[in-house]
């Protein structure tokens, strides 16, 4: 089986020039701690490459951020849930929130600045978050985003679990990046346990994820609509999400997909009948295909897309973005094609990018992916029409750690695992695409104008309780 994780041991005193190593030739993921011990993480085309450091009696952790500003709350986390000590930190705020504290926001101040604050609380129902806004007129100078209302503190409750016992607990984390998440899940433990798979198991759980995939971008696209004032949209793009909810679970038994991918395989009984599936799909691609022609159709949204929200490629790479958000601004991030996985191996895979870097562009990369996931629909579709997928393998309890990467709808989902002998779990980190682009939609609407915020924030369209985990 080949190894897709690798480790390298780093002193503290070498991790600076070894992270800058690492920086020009593959993309960061995070770090995280344990106990003593520092990973600091990146994808490559050789797959997860680990920067391993020990920090032995009372050594300090010499914080990345200040150069590299995505490692920020990887090193808040670190701090606040392993007591790692951070040096040198720009942001030395809590993380996570008190029951009777909440971390200050960072304010501009300044002639002529004022703060406009939106959230805990918002208009729609949607999860907590607070966002203070510096404005110059109408101009945005800065936005500090505060998170962790709800934080569930899920990691510190995933030690001593079974690993096996955990995946539907997995799966729940979020509704949106269930089948990119339980997938990551289950290759930890697959990797770990040295478990290949066949074919046609591979193909389900591609068929799944590219569900996933359509359904996310068209509730992203409906939201983007929203953001922009053209309701009609919105209501056309969550009528055709509907249908493929409808459809998936008819095709998983439920509408999320949860627990349709498990450690050794996929759910029994699942994606039973192909043929059908795929009329459905044929029928829906013809719709979306339409819906998308409609909305770009139409100048007065278009207006309202081009040139906001930009963020320019030097912006992306300097906050490691990931997922659409990131290649609509040039940055190649697809895991799919970085670092093929599963059925995807089977193709040679190109990105779908922009450079414009603009809400238009993200949602331009969204519909060219739609269009791409149903191709790759038809081609798992047509290897699955000889039968059901194969029953899941049985998963045999051995110790371990890697790191596994998926391409969610929103970008790199990875799971981070270690097990000790009887299969229980001695650390699990789950750090989602929503955790790693969240610094970049503050970037984002700088230089913009207050109103233009909801539109930006929906061209992200982030989770809260990927976050708040």
């Amino acid at each position: 089986m080949a190894r897709n994780y690798h480790e390298r041991v780093v002193a503290p005193s070498e991790l600076d020039s070894a992270v800058d190593e690492m920086v020009r030739v593959a993309l960061p993921l995070g770090c995280y701690a344990t106990q003593h011990t520092v990973r600091t993480l990146f994808l490559s085309r050789m797959g997860v490459l680990a920067l391993h450091t020990h920090l032995g009696g009372d050594e300090h952790w010499k914080s990345l951020a200040a150069r590299y500003p995505f490692f920020a709350n990887h090193e808040r986390e670190m701090k606040a849930l392993q007591g790692v000590a951070v040096q040198s930190s720009p942001d030395e705020r809590p993380l996570y929130f008190s029951s009777d504290a909440i971390p200050e926001a960072i304010v501009v101040e300044g002639k002529g600045i004022t703060e406009v604050v939106v959230g805990p609380v918002h208009a729609g129902i949607i999860e907590p978050g607070r966002f203070t806004i510096a404005t110059g007129g109408e101009s945005v100078v800065h936005i500090d985003a505060q998170l962790s209302y709800a934080h569930r503190a899920l990691e510190p409750w995933f030690e001593g679990q079974d690993a096996l016992a955990l995946a539907p607990h997995i799966a729940r984390i979020c509704g949106n990046c269930t089948a990119a998440r339980s997938w990551a899940y289950a290759r930890a433990i697959e990797e770990i346990a040295e478990i290949e798979l066949d074919e046609r198991t591979e193909f389900a759980r591609l068929v799944l994820a590219e569900m996933e995939r359509v359904h996310v971008h068209l509730f992203d696209l409906g939201n983007i609509a929203a953001g922009a004032g053209y309701g009609k949209g919105t209501t056309a793009a969550l009528g055709l999400r509907e249908r493929i909810n409808q459809l998936n679970r008819v095709v998983s038994g439920h509408r999320l997909l949860f627990d349709s991918i498990i450690p050794g395989g996929v759910k029994e009984g699942i994606l039973a009948d192909p043929e059908s599936i795929g009329k459905t799909l044929r029928e829906l691609r013809d719709d979306i295909a339409r819906f998308c022609d409609a909305l770009f159709a139409k100048r007065s949204v278009l207006r309202r897309l081009e040139g906001a929200g930009i963020v320019a490629e030097a912006t992306a790479r300097r906050f490691a973005a990931v997922g659409p958000s990131a290649r609509a601004s040039g940055v190649e991030s697809d895991v799919r094609a970085i670092a093929p996985y599963g059925a995807y191996r089977n193709f040679t895979f190109s990105e779908e990018r922009a450079s414009a870097g603009d809400v238009a562009a993200r949602s331009e990369v969204r519909v060219r992916e739609i269009e791409r996931s149903f191709d790759l629909l038809e081609r798992g579709l047509r290897e699955l029409k000889s039968g059901a997928a194969t029953a899941p393998r049985s998963v045999l309890r051995v110790a371990g750690i890697t790191t596994t990467v998926v391409e969610g709808a929103r970008g790199a989902e990875s799971i981070s695992l270690e097990l000790g002998a009887d299969g229980r779990i001695e650390r699990l980190h789950v750090i989602s695409a929503a955790y790693r682009n969240w610094p970049l939609v503050t970037r984002a609407m700088e230089g913009n104008i207050v109103p233009d915020f909801p539109l930006v924030n929906k061209s992200f369209n982030l989770c809260y309780s990927c976050v708040d985990r």
